[in-house]
């Protein structure tokens, strides 16, 4: 079950570049005063911001455990949830369900003029353009095909916990600008969907990863776990949502790279031996990962 320290781990690590193995007062309060900070907020929207962190706050103390250090993590904590699903292929090894571009645009879009299945209803498709096939992801989460695994997070609250992470991050083009709406997560893509709960998700391995370089401590259970989940999340049989509209196109070119990045992460030869290329690299990653985050606020808040 994904906990709701790491969306507070996620806000201090990739977003407020503050120090790693902090305890969750200290983020909850760096995530507080970058909210005191916002401009050009009406008074409305300041008292339903200030509720929203008062009531997530009270939330956390009442149910949670103190955030533990990095030093602290478990292997197993450093493991990306995963949630199991049938084999999108049938008997005789084929994929299940193949449709024409008509056939999905005419029988499948919903009012949001997307097309969404939940995981019980085999989102992997075909679809068939002429007599090119192509394997479509149409849920909103990244799927491993090899293992039948979704990267998901199961618990409503928490996704409505990222999903308010996001909005309230936005990019420098959009900070100061009055009148800006967004997308609720109803109406967010497959694509938006999936980039926000990947990032989530792998928000404690890759915080873990910095601390590791910053600690010279790349002989760790921790450390082959951690990049291990890289390696896992790199593997070029885990698709992403299919992109549906021209900014899930722009987002599709980002992700791509990102996901690239991370299998490199994963698969990194003797980084103990090469600890400035691999914190080159890990930089590099980070740094995309913070430039997708911004995107996807960007998106969300296009028509």
């Amino acid at each position: 079950m994904v906990k709701k320290w790491i969306v507070i781990l996620t806000a201090c690590g990739l977003l407020t570049a503050c120090g790693l193995g902090e305890k969750k007062e200290t983020a909850t309060k760096t995530e507080a005063a970058s909210d005191e900070k916002k401009v050009n907020a009406s008074e409305d929207e300041k008292a339903t911001n200030e509720k929203k962190a008062s009531a997530s706050k009270a939330e956390t103390d009442e149910h949670e455990q103190p955030l533990k250090t990095f030093d602290e993590l478990t292997p197993e904590e450093l493991r990306i949830p995963t949630v199991p699903m049938e084999s999108p292929y049938g008997e005789d090894g084929n994929f299940k369900y193949v449709h024409t571009d008509k056939e999905l645009a005419r029988d499948f879009t919903d009012e949001n003029n997307l097309i969404r299945f939940d995981l019980d209803e085999y989102p992997i498709r075909i679809m068939r353009t002429g007599n090119v096939d192509n394997v479509m992801n149409y849920s909103d989460t990244f799927i491993d095909l090899s293992e039948n695994l979704s990267y998901k997070i199961q618990d409503p609250e928490e996704i409505e916990i990222a999903y308010q992470l996001f909005i309230d991050h936005p990019p420098v083009q959009l900070q100061g600008k009055e009148g800006i709406e967004y997308r609720s997560w109803e109406e967010a893509t497959n694509m938006e969907r999936g980039i926000i709960q990947m990032t989530i998700l792998l928000s404690v391995p890759m915080n873990y990863l910095q601390y590791a370089i910053e600690q010279d401590e790349y002989d760790t259970e921790q450390f082959k776990t951690a990049q291990a989940e890289f390696k896992r999340i790199g593997d070029p049989m885990v698709l992403f949502p299919s992109p549906q509209t021209p900014l899930d196109y722009e987002l599709y070119e980002s992700i791509r790279t990102v996901h690239a990045l991370w299998g490199k992460l994963g698969l990194y030869q003797k980084p103990e031996q090469d600890k400035e290329e691999f914190k080159i690299l890990y930089d590099q990653t980070r740094q995309e990962v913070n430039n997708l985050f911004a995107r996807v606020n960007y998106t969300l808040s296009e028509e």
